[in-house]
């Protein structure tokens, strides 16, 4: 199975890293989930870190843009996750005040999403037409006068 995951990412141009399937890479039982950008742009969209954060120019600017490094070459899934816990407060007050609930992603959601947000292709793709109505209205610039930051 390994072997096929590694294959599809010589195919497809995939990292290895982000190739591990959801079969353990270790006796331990640990892997590294499989991820796409483009559900990492669906997901960014329909959970709502459009709202406050921008890629290639469009979303948000409550938060900071969260533009590919052109700089970075490997996709550190960790890091992503150890930098979204420092800002989870701010992060999840916000949540509740615009969306009336904390946003539920789980570990493969975030794989997804970092994928997307270390993808410099995929994001050049990104635009305003991938932005629902009911996610565009929730983008107003009056929504963190509101938080009283």
């Amino acid at each position: 199975m390994r072997a096929l995951g590694l294959l599809t990412a010589l195919v497809f141009g995939l990292s290895a890293v982000a190739v591990e399937a959801s079969e353990p890479a270790s006796p331990s039982g640990y892997y590294l989930p499989f991820s796409v950008s483009e559900q990492g742009r669906d997901l960014f969209v329909s959970k709502g870190c459009v709202v406050c954060h921008a890629v290639n120019g469009v979303g948000g600017e409550f938060a900071p843009a969260l533009d590919a490094d052109p700089s970075r070459t490997q996709i550190d899934a960790f890091d992503f996750a150890a930098r979204m816990w420092r800002g989870a407060q701010a992060m999840i007050a916000f949540q509740n005040m615009e969306f009336g609930f904390q946003i539920d992603l789980s570990g493969q959601d975030l794989a997804h999403i970092a994928r997307f947000l270390h993808d410099r292709e995929a994001q050049k793709t990104f635009g305003e037409d991938d932005i629902p109505e009911n996610i565009r209205k929730l983008m107003r610039s009056d929504a963190l006068k509101e938080l009283d930051l």
